[in-house]
Protein backbone atom coordinates (compact mmCIF):
# COMPACT_ATOMS: atom_id res chain seq x y z
CA UNK A 1 0.00 0.00 0.00
CA UNK A 2 1.31 3.61 -0.39
CA UNK A 3 1.02 6.37 1.66
CA UNK A 4 -1.72 7.31 3.59
CA UNK A 5 -3.02 4.16 2.37
CA UNK A 6 -4.05 4.89 -0.82
CA UNK A 7 -3.35 2.51 -3.81
CA UNK A 8 -0.40 3.20 -6.05
CA UNK A 9 -1.84 4.24 -9.68
CA UNK A 10 -1.83 1.77 -12.17
CA UNK A 11 1.53 1.73 -14.37
CA UNK A 12 0.94 3.02 -18.22
CA UNK A 13 -0.40 0.61 -19.95
CA UNK A 14 1.11 -0.83 -23.44
CA UNK A 15 -1.94 -0.16 -25.28
CA UNK A 16 -1.37 3.72 -23.65
CA UNK A 17 2.13 3.71 -24.61
CA UNK A 18 1.55 2.62 -28.58
CA UNK A 19 -1.72 5.29 -29.14
CA UNK A 20 0.48 7.97 -27.52
CA UNK A 21 4.20 7.33 -28.41
CA UNK A 22 3.31 5.90 -31.67
CA UNK A 23 -0.05 6.00 -33.38
CA UNK A 24 -0.09 9.93 -32.32
CA UNK A 25 2.40 10.29 -35.01
CA UNK A 26 1.20 11.51 -38.59
CA UNK A 27 1.26 8.72 -40.89
CA UNK A 28 1.13 5.81 -38.27
CA UNK A 29 -1.83 3.72 -38.42
CA UNK A 30 -2.48 0.35 -36.69
CA UNK A 31 -2.36 -0.99 -40.42
CA UNK A 32 1.10 0.60 -40.71
CA UNK A 33 2.43 -0.53 -37.65
CA UNK A 34 0.79 -4.38 -38.22
CA UNK A 35 3.01 -4.08 -41.70
CA UNK A 36 6.01 -2.95 -40.36
CA UNK A 37 5.99 -5.75 -37.67
CA UNK A 38 4.92 -8.28 -39.84
CA UNK A 39 1.74 -9.13 -37.83
CA UNK A 40 -2.21 -8.89 -38.19
CA UNK A 41 -4.19 -5.31 -37.44
CA UNK A 42 -5.87 -7.83 -35.28
CA UNK A 43 -2.68 -8.53 -33.30
CA UNK A 44 -1.32 -4.48 -32.61
CA UNK A 45 -5.41 -3.98 -32.25
CA UNK A 46 -5.30 -6.17 -29.19
CA UNK A 47 -1.94 -4.71 -27.93
CA UNK A 48 -3.38 -1.23 -28.15
CA UNK A 49 -6.85 -2.42 -26.40
CA UNK A 50 -5.05 -4.37 -23.75
CA UNK A 51 -6.52 -7.40 -24.50
CA UNK A 52 -2.67 -9.12 -25.47
CA UNK A 53 0.22 -9.18 -23.46
CA UNK A 54 3.77 -8.27 -25.05
CA UNK A 55 5.52 -11.37 -25.18
CA UNK A 56 9.48 -11.69 -25.64
CA UNK A 57 8.84 -12.14 -29.53
CA UNK A 58 5.94 -9.04 -29.77
CA UNK A 59 8.80 -7.23 -27.79
CA UNK A 60 11.62 -7.52 -30.79
CA UNK A 61 9.17 -6.93 -33.12
CA UNK A 62 8.13 -3.55 -31.52
CA UNK A 63 11.40 -2.18 -31.10
CA UNK A 64 12.57 -2.86 -34.33
CA UNK A 65 9.32 -1.41 -35.85
CA UNK A 66 9.18 1.72 -33.07
CA UNK A 67 13.12 2.18 -33.46
CA UNK A 68 13.04 1.70 -29.87
CA UNK A 69 14.11 -1.17 -27.17
CA UNK A 70 12.50 -4.86 -26.70
CA UNK A 71 13.68 -4.30 -23.23
CA UNK A 72 11.03 -0.90 -23.29
CA UNK A 73 8.27 -2.69 -24.10
CA UNK A 74 8.93 -5.93 -22.16
CA UNK A 75 8.93 -3.85 -18.62
CA UNK A 76 6.03 -1.76 -19.25
CA UNK A 77 4.24 -5.20 -19.60
CA UNK A 78 6.60 -6.25 -16.54
CA UNK A 79 5.01 -3.33 -14.58
CA UNK A 80 1.78 -3.93 -15.39
CA UNK A 81 1.76 -7.71 -14.64
CA UNK A 82 3.29 -6.61 -10.95
CA UNK A 83 0.78 -4.19 -10.37
CA UNK A 84 -2.11 -6.87 -11.14
CA UNK A 85 -0.58 -9.56 -8.94
CA UNK A 86 0.14 -7.36 -6.16
CA UNK A 87 -3.72 -6.12 -6.43
CA UNK A 88 -4.81 -10.12 -6.74
CA UNK A 89 -2.50 -10.90 -4.24
CA UNK A 90 -3.69 -8.21 -1.64
CA UNK A 91 -3.08 -9.38 1.92
CA UNK A 92 -2.41 -12.80 1.10
CA UNK A 93 1.50 -11.66 0.06
CA UNK A 94 1.92 -10.01 2.95
CA UNK A 95 1.09 -12.82 4.88
CA UNK A 96 3.87 -14.78 3.03
CA UNK A 97 7.02 -15.31 5.15
CA UNK A 98 10.84 -15.06 3.62
CA UNK A 99 12.76 -18.14 4.33
CA UNK A 100 16.28 -17.00 3.29
CA UNK A 101 17.77 -13.51 4.56
CA UNK A 102 18.01 -10.87 1.67
CA UNK A 103 20.27 -11.67 -0.87
CA UNK A 104 22.14 -8.69 -2.73
CA UNK A 105 21.87 -9.48 -6.72
CA UNK A 106 25.09 -9.77 -7.55
CA UNK A 107 25.16 -12.93 -4.76
CA UNK A 108 22.20 -14.08 -5.84
CA UNK A 109 23.21 -15.56 -9.57
CA UNK A 110 26.69 -18.39 -8.96
CA UNK A 111 27.89 -20.51 -11.60
CA UNK A 112 25.30 -23.72 -11.18
CA UNK A 113 27.30 -27.25 -12.33
CA UNK A 114 26.01 -28.35 -15.88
Amino acid sequence: MAVGGRRPRAPVSVGDALRKLVLSNDGVTQDRLAEAMHVTRYSVNQLINNRRNVTAEMALRLGKATNTSAELWLNIQRAIDLYDARRRLGKNLAAIRPVLRPIPDDEFFVDMPA
